[in-house]
Formats: structure tokens, sequence, C-alpha cells
């Protein structure tokens, strides 16, 4: 069940170029929609999942997420989460354009803003303090570490098919030509298929799944071993080494 601050009111059609809202969701998956504004999205507790066509986003209370305006996204959450939601006016600010979606890291100043404006009444003033303080969030936005906590996805039936299984386990260490054949392909085709479709080696976006799903477990607090086990890693040792070429630091430093 989903509660929402100011639950009434469209964000797309406010008055204020930045407008929030506070929510509280239970285990449940949104349909594809849009925004005509661009959204940050960052669960204060809990983990969020985005997807778009293109690609899938695990988002621990250490990463939020901004989504272009006009994106078709979906969110879900598979245990309770507390979800900050910020609508910012492309007109107000010069928003990112590498790309429909981007990740930033969530500075302990970057958290707080976030949670102040998303509490913010929708009719606040040009050049108040509400408006300055937006600007200030907007201001660290741009200078934020971006994050590869993504999962693109293909869009060929074979290699989705294949996306499918491994979500469902993704300890799972049948070979892939095994897994291509459940699919009607062989293991080259599909390895075809994940370079020119996610732009990632077959075996490079195995991984990032694994470490993806060991990114929700880890947030919920499960220990390192226990959850470098469940997503098919043979010890911690491997997995802290796997998580650190991904994103650059350790397990424990990644969640402080």
């Amino acid at each position: 069940m989903l509660r929402s601050r100011q639950n009434d009111s469209d964000p797309d059609f406010a008055s204020a170029p930045v407008v929030g809202r506070v929510e509280t969701w239970s285990s449940r998956e949104a349909s594809f929609h849009n925004h005509r504004r661009h959204q940050l999205i960052y669960a204060i507790k809990g983990v969020i999942h985005v997807s778009t066509q293109a690609s899938r986003w695990v988002l621990p209370p250490t990463r939020a997420l901004w989504i272009c305006a006009n994106t078709d996204h979906k969110l879900s959450v598979a245990r309770a989460a507390e979800i900050r939601v910020l609508y910012i006016d492309p007109k107000a600010i010069c928003a990112p354009t590498s790309s429909s979606c981007v990740v930033v890291e969530v500075t302990p100043l970057v958290r707080e803003l976030i949670s102040s404006c998303a509490g913010l009444s929708w009719d606040y003033q040009s050049g108040s303090k509400e408006a300055r303080l937006c600007e200030v969030l907007l201001d660290q936005i741009a200078t934020l570490d971006r994050s590869p906590v993504d999962l693109p996805v293909p869009t060929d039936p074979r290699g989705l098919r294949i996306v499918e299984i491994l979500k469902r386990d993704p300890s799972s260490r049948e070979p892939l030509a095994s897994l291509a054949a459940r699919v009607g392909a062989s293991s080259r085709t599909v390895e075809r298929i994940f370079v020119r479709e996610t732009h990632l080696a077959f075996g490079a976006w195995r991984q990032r799944l694994r470490l993806l799903a060991a990114l929700e477990l880890l947030a919920y607090g499960e220990a390192v071993t226990n959850v470098a086990l469940d997503v098919g890693y043979e010890s911690a040792s491997s997995f802290v080494a796997a998580f650190r070429e991904t994103f650059g630091t350790t397990p424990g430093r990644f969640f402080n």
C-alpha cells in the first residue's frame, strides 16, 4: 500500500520549479508511466527497483536515480521502503543529458537536502529560502559521482528469456551453452545478442546481475559472506574482489 503526501495534486502542473512527495511503500510494483518533469527518486530506507524498456536499476539508500522528463519507467519494492520523490521543471535547470536515467551517489548533505525539499509546500515563491534550498540540491546533484548500478537488458526475445531465468536465481551456475539451448539459440548467438544490445559480454552482464542482487541483500543488513554465497560466489573474498572492481570500493564502504 502506498501513502503519499499531497496525494491529490499532480506535480507536473505545480507552480514551484521543484516539488516533492514523501511516500511509504509496502511490497508492490507500479505500472509503466512517465512525467512531464524530471524526477529524482531516492529511498531513505529500503531498496527501490526502477525499470525502463532499456535497463533496470537497484537503488539502496546510498544512491538516487535521476529520470529525465517523458521517460517511461516503473518502480517496485520487495520490502517496505520510505521513498522521497522530487519533480523538477525542465525549464528551471540544466538537466543531465547523457542518458534518460542517471544514477547519482547520495552524500549525507544530499540526503538531508532531498528530505527537506520533498517536504516543502508546492507554492513557494521564486527567490524564497525554499527556492534557494532546491537550487543548492540541484547544484550538488550536478557534481555527484555516477555509479554503475544499472542492468541493461536486451530486446531480443531469446536474450530476454535468459534474463528472466537468471533473475529468478542469480546464484545459478548453469553454463551459457545450457541456457542458450533452453531459448533455442547457440552460445555464440547469445553472446552476440548481449554484446550488441547491452554493450556487455554475457559473463560481465551475469556478474552485474549477481552484484545488483547482492546490493539489495546488503542494504537490508545481510552479512557479506552469506550474500556472497546467496548470489553464486564461491567465497567472500572473490565476491568482494568483484564488488570492488565494479563499484570501486568494498561492500562496507559502499553503504557508509
